[in-house]
């Protein structure tokens, strides 16, 4: 009888830690924080349609400008901070002329932030992990006053140009209507493709009721048309 007892108790004993092995040893998936919606690739591209509105408030002319821009990750390197960086060229066409480099721009993926430069200004397009609702400063790294940029609408489709991109996150920069000007800074990203749209209107208003003039400022869009590696 004590014999059976002990055996039982060594199954029991043995069953236990034999669960406890196994669940502890399971596999967990990786916590998917995000780094896809920003692709770091050296020869990664995507080409954008981009339509301009340009008000002047000194002549109070308005002028428009169509044209596409290629944006691809040349190479990468390690910068002053040894940071891998990637050095995107730009390139713009008009019409049906040859595309020509347009500017250089620069981009870093860190463990918490997704950075790029443009025009020397050092932007946090996204922070990671990507969670609905989260907010940061996307100037913290410049000299402009402070901006709260927001997700929304995160991990859901989008469509840009008849086309339907699954999944994506939208950060909105800056949403204001007053009734002197007006800001819609949003920017639109898609998993492994990166930015598939951009809205960026910052205009000033005639300051009177029931108008809606706009008197200076700018107001564009880039929509994705193609993309590669």
């Amino acid at each position: 009888m004590l014999v059976r007892k002990k055996i039982i108790l060594f199954l029991v004993i043995f069953c236990t830690g034999l669960c406890f092995f196994s669940c502890k040893h399971e596999d967990v998936p990786p916590l998917d924080v995000g780094y896809e919606y920003f692709p770091s690739n050296t020869g990664h591209w995507v080409l954008y349609q981009v339509d301009s509105t340009y008000y002047d408030d000194y002549t109070h002319q308005v002028k428009e400008y169509h044209f596409f821009m290629k944006e691809i990750i040349e190479s990468t390197y390690l910068d002053n901070e040894n940071r891998p960086t990637q050095r995107i060229e730009r390139y713009k066409q008009i019409d049906t002329l040859p595309f020509i480099l347009q500017d250089v721009w620069y981009s870093n993926l860190t463990s918490s932030t997704a950075e790029k430069v443009e025009e020397n200004i050092r932007y946090v397009k996204l922070q990671f992990p990507i969670n609905e609702g989260e907010i940061w400063n996307g100037n913290v790294f410049n000299n402009l006053d402070e901006l709260n940029y927001k997700y929304e609408n995160v991990y859901e489709l989008y469509t840009v140009n008849g086309v339907t991109y699954n999944p994506t996150v939208t950060v909105i920069q800056k949403m204001v209507n007053y009734l002197t000007e007006e800001s819609n800074m949003t920017e639109v990203y898609a998993k492994n493709i990166g930015l598939i749209y951009k809205k960026f209107k910052d205009v000033k208003k005639y300051p009177a009721p029931g108008l809606d003039s706009i008197i200076g400022g700018v107001d564009y869009t880039y929509k994705i048309i193609s993309y590669g590696n």
